[in-house]
């Protein structure tokens, strides 16, 4: 069993980069209205939802979910289950993947081809989540200690940095008295997502102790959303973030690093943000592909090649047709989506729970 620190480095995975590409375009479109009261509800729900969920995954030490559930639920309900969060997760992957390889096309590779660039990670990434749980693990934890760094230093160019403009934040910080909107939480409540991966990863994680750790990652994420929804807006305005469709990145072409041999800090940034990404896309398929092994539809040898081939030729497919706003409209649809079926999966694992006690 691995440590429990692997479950944060699942928390931490999806909230930063769902942080900085996905959920933007989303949450700024209420900046007038719900967002910020929407995000701090999002916060409390899941903070909530994560302490109910891991007392409830506590009780399952070393199982995966089929197990979980075998005995307490119908096998045809199991298989919906699993085969609905096959769908959302690899729904996940595939328009994050889209989506970052228009920003990689935009700011780093211009001379190449956007299908190029996502034929190449498409196929690297399929086949990368073929491989072991714990060895994605192991990668993920490479991943996020390299990169958390960097995202102390944006913080604290942001805090030092002369050029912010505090009556933005100002201004911002008086839409608070708007009632939230139900599209707004379920995009600030996949920000903190991650603990869902237990499903996937239950077999191979140590059970945590929700109660002890849960006022610092609750300090912990509501500073991190915090600086997620605040740090554009000192730089760029209400009003400036409007026509800016890549918020995060336009945000960290205005940092400089003037004793630094790279300047901008937009190049360090694209270029650690790639690497993340790809883990977070390579996460979403591996855990798609397991929800498939515990319906049983994803045993090996000609089936599994099946599978690859039907979800490669899918996913290419569907690029063509997914522009900036088809991928954002497909976004906020998946988030309204997902939230639903999080809380009916946890209901799911309270009912197994309960009939686990009765015997």
């Amino acid at each position: 069993m691995l440590q429990i620190r692997y479950y944060y480095f699942l928390l931490y995975l999806n909230f930063i980069v769902c942080m900085i590409e996905f959920t933007p375009k989303l949450i700024y479109s209420g900046r007038y209205t719900s967002s910020l009261c929407s995000l701090l509800v999002a916060l409390l729900l899941t903070g909530l939802m994560i302490v109910f969920f891991e007392k409830l995954m506590s009780r399952f030490s070393g199982q995966s979910i089929a197990q979980i559930m075998s005995g307490s639920i119908a096998r045809l309900v199991q298989k919906s289950l699993f085969f609905c969060y096959f769908v959302l997760s690899y729904g996940s992957g595939l328009i994050f993947l889209i989506s970052y390889t228009q920003i990689i096309h935009k700011f780093i590779c211009p001379d190449i081809s956007s299908g190029l660039l996502f034929g190449v990670f498409l196929v690297l990434l399929v086949f990368a989540s073929l491989i072991e749980s714990r060895s994605v693990l192991y990668m993920l934890e490479i991943a996020v200690l390299f990169q958390i760094p960097f995202i102390i230093i944006m913080i604290l160019l942001f805090l030092l940095d002369s050029n912010i403009h505090f009556d933005f934040l100002l201004e911002a910080a008086t839409y608070i008295r708007h009632w939230p909107s139900y599209e707004m939480i379920a995009a600030g409540a996949f920000l903190f997502n991650g603990y869902m991966s237990r499903l996937v990863f239950n077999e191979h994680l140590v059970n945590s102790k929700p109660m002890k750790p849960f006022i610092i990652l609750f300090t912990a994420g509501l500073l991190l959303l915090l600086s997620y929804y605040f740090i554009p807006i000192g730089y760029l305005g209400l009003k400036g973030i409007d026509s800016d469709m890549d918020v995060w990145f336009t945000t960290t072409n205005s940092m400089r690093l003037p004793y630094f041999f790279i300047e901008r800090f937009l190049v360090i940034f694209l270029m650690v943000q790639l690497g993340i990404s790809l883990m977070f896309v390579m996460v979403c398929w591996h855990s798609s592909l397991q929800f498939l092994r515990q319906a049983n539809l994803f045993k090996g040898g000609k089936q599994k090649w099946i599978w690859v081939s039907l979800l490669l030729a899918a996913s290419c497919a569907l690029r063509p047709y997914m522009d900036v706003s088809t991928v954002r409209n497909s976004f906020g649809w998946l988030l309204n989506v997902k939230l639903i079926f999080d809380i009916v999966m946890i209901a799911a694992i309270a009912w197994c729970a309960r009939k686990r006690k009765a015997l």
